[in-house]
């Protein structure tokens, strides 16, 4: 009895989309033994080169097993490996599963950041009102909060027996005429909370007064009343707050991961909702330096005019923050990007049929566009619609993802120049597996500065006529790299000796190597 594969559950459309690729479709037997549905003859049936990953393509073997996702390894075949950097589609399958393509090019980017928030006092417009000596409030014109106050306005007077008696003090002293004596008293009286206008004024009174006066420090609103005539007060109780509202903070939350577009001066829309059709216009102040552990977002602050007293403490508030717009960024369409947990990347259409799987390395996003750090150039096609099919089918042939786009993208430091792209690249490393009689091998290389590239482990294929029969799993080699229809292809590489490296421990350069060790075998770097 046949079995065959269910694949994304419609087995009949994948076959059909399969059948108008072009590629095999390999049905396994009872016997574990495999047959084509292209209806060719067993003797006629192209002999399997290697075998792959479904979900990794470089993930290669010489014989069938299982990958290290647990999943059977696909075979590819004789014919399909000339053209195993690409998915081929016939032009009808293409317009049957609706394949749309976008240009990736650059053009003016600005952004903007939506977040949320409530208005404050402004600290350095705010007083506390309190008390320095014990005592009991026998007189509050100030009634309840929301009273509006003028600096310098009585805003409750204190019988405070400490205050009294240090009044009579500062009387005694006067009547002594000794400075230093009513110098000291007083500062006694300043300490206790009396004004210099109200020493003046118990000096030419010549009596004690037996309540003493607390005036406003600032013209303002009162927004916070603690005590009621006849209360006890003392020292450290919080009798009242008055504000300034004049002028409010308001302070929005950002996520952490868009805090790094907000600058200090960039112009902030605020709207609430309870005065609809409204809008404040306002700039960044300051951006906190710290996270909230719970939303995990910045607070970030801005000052507004508020002349009309309209914006009301702890009133919710919606902020548009416009970052400084760039100019010449690479942007693709938002739905072209397919990201994984590990990785990004895009379908490559290169407009005659065929598709390749490219990693990008994502910015910003605004209005349904994102920026492209790294991965692919100016003028290159990329698929809109239908691209996770091509990517899954991408997957099942075994095509090999581009690492580099062929071009340039200017200001991220990770490509070459396109004028250089025959240009060869240098780099030393450690062969981790070998397929000699394909052309392949794996290589775990040291960063090579030239593309940007860190250390990690590679798949590359050799150029024709480069041979890998001298190289072994193991050897220390040192190879160069030359672009081939936009993929880095081994164009020569040979094994390294200990006397080819410095004391230092670097890579010694190519002429003092061959100084070195004349006996060493050569690639060909031409």
């Amino acid at each position: 009895m046949k079995r065959t594969w269910m694949i994304f559950g419609a087995p009949l459309f994948l076959l059909g989309l399969l059948t108008g690729i072009g590629a095999t479709l390999i049905l396994p037997t009872e016997g574990g033994e495999t047959s084509s549905s292209t209806g060719s003859a067993a003797s006629d049936e192209p002999r399997i080169l290697y075998w792959v990953a479904p979900m990794d393509p470089n993930f290669r073997r010489d014989e069938p097993g299982l990958s290290p996702m647990g999943m059977e390894l696909i075979p590819v075949y004789e014919g399909e490996a000339a053209s195993g950097s690409f998915v081929e589609i016939n032009p009808a399958v293409i317009n049957n599963i609706g394949v749309r393509t976008a240009r990736v090019h650059r053009q003016a980017f600005s952004q903007t950041v939506n977040a949320v928030g409530y208005v404050r006092l402004v600290d350095d417009l705010t007083s506390v009102v309190d008390v320095r000596s014990e005592g009991w409030i026998e007189n509050l014109p100030v009634a309840a909060i929301g009273d509006q106050v003028e600096a310098g306005e009585l805003l409750f007077s204190i019988y405070a027996p400490d205050i009294a008696t240090a009044q009579s003090e500062y009387l005694q002293a006067v009547r002594t005429g000794r400075q230093v004596l009513i110098d000291a008293s007083a500062s006694r009286l300043l300490a206790l909370g009396m004004t210099s206008g109200q020493i003046q004024a118990l000096a030419r009174r010549g009596r004690p007064a037996a309540q003493t006066s607390i005036l406003s420090p600032r013209s303002g609103i009162v927004t916070e009343l603690a005590v009621r005539e006849g209360a006890f007060v003392r020292p450290g109780n919080h009798i009242m707050t008055i504000a300034d509202l004049s002028e409010v903070w308001v302070i929005v939350d950002v996520f952490e991961d868009r805090i790094a577009q907000i600058e200090r001066g960039q112009t902030v829309r605020i709207t609430t909702g309870a005065q609809r059709g409204r809008e404040w216009i306002g700039e960044v102040e300051y951006v906190y330096p710290t996270v909230d552990p719970q939303s995990r977002t910045v607070p970030v602050r801005i000052r507004l005019e508020n002349d009309d007293l309209s914006l009301r403490p702890d009133t919710y508030v919606n902020a548009v923050i416009e970052a400084e717009p760039r100019t010449g960024v690479l942007m693709v369409p938002r739905e072209a990007v397919i990201r994984t947990g590990q990785s990004e990347r895009v379908i490559i259409h290169d407009g005659e049929g065929r598709f390749q799987p490219a990693r990008i390395v994502t910015g910003a996003e605004s209005n349904g566009m994102v920026e492209i750090l790294s991965g692919i150039g100016e003028g290159e096609l990329v698929v809109v619609s239908s691209q996770f099919l091509i990517d899954s089918e991408a997957s099942l042939q075994g095509v090999m993802l581009r690492m580099s786009p062929p071009g340039e993208i200017a200001g991220s430091g990770h490509q070459t120049d396109p004028s250089a792209r025959n240009e060869q690249v240098g780099g030393v490393g450690v062969v981790d597996s070998l397929m000699a009689g394909h052309g392949m091998i794996d290589i775990t290389h040291e960063p090579i500065e030239a593309l940007d590239w860190p250390a990690m482990s590679m798949s590359f294929l050799a150029l024709e006529g480069v041979s890998l029969d001298a190289i072994a799993i193991g050897d220390r080699v040192m190879f160069t790299l030359q672009q081939d229809n936009g993929n880095w292809r081994i164009s020569a590489i040979e094994t390294l000796e200990d006397d080819a490296m410095d004391h230092s421990g670097h890579q010694m350069p190519a002429d003092e190597a061959e100084d070195a060790n004349p006996h060493a075998g050569h690639g060909d770097h031409q």
